[in-house]
């Protein structure tokens, strides 16, 4: 399974588990990982990981900055 089959994969199952179903399962280094609403996060980090090994960024830009007088 290429890195880009596996943030597809983590993808899916986080997207499933924001629109409310309970558990999602991937695999993850030859075994099977279930996640819940519980340990989200632990997907989300999971995911920004596969991200910076493919080069991408996940990084939100910010806005400009104002000058205040």
């Amino acid at each position: 399974m290429t890195l880009q089959d596996r943030l597809r994969e983590a993808e899916s199952a986080y997207h499933a588990l924001q629109t409310g179903k309970m558990a999602a399962s991937i695999t993850k280094d030859g075994r099977t990982v279930q996640f819940s609403r519980a340990n989200i996060h632990s997907l989300k980090a999971y995911i920004d990981e596969l991200k910076s090994q493919l080069g991408m960024s996940n990084t939100r830009r910010r806005p400009p900055a104002g000058v205040r007088f």
